[in-house]
């Protein structure tokens, strides 16, 4: 019993936890706007130095330096009413790490 309380609580610290060490941010809304950042403008079909990659990297890199997460709580809150803020950025950037396609083309896509 204890080793699956153990695995269960390992789990949920990764879940949470592993966002903001990878991104080095304090909130799973903050990393998930980093990783947003890295991963909507390297659209497919556009080279990774054309300058609308650019363009969209620098006004990414602008917004994430006046955000710290705050935008992209905004927008979980009003998508997943249901879901605390945390549980739903943290899914979200799972999402982006696991399948950046995906991400791509529905960022705040819907989950079942």
């Amino acid at each position: 019993m204890k080793l699956i309380l153990l695995v269960v609580v390992v789990a949920v610290a990764a879940f949470y936890g592993y966002p903001m060490v990878n991104e080095d941010t304090t909130s799973e809304c903050d990393a998930l706007e980093r990783i947003a950042v890295r991963v909507i403008p390297g659209a497919p079909g556009q080279p990774a130095q054309s300058l609308d990659a650019m363009a969209g990297q620098f006004l990414g890199q602008l917004l994430q330096g006046a955000s710290k997460g705050q935008l992209m709580q905004v927008a979980v809150r009003n998508q997943f009413p249901n879901l605390p803020v945390g549980a739903a950025c943290a899914l979200l950037y799972w999402k982006a790490l696991v399948d950046p396609e995906a991400y791509r083309k529905e960022p705040l896509g819907q989950w079942p």
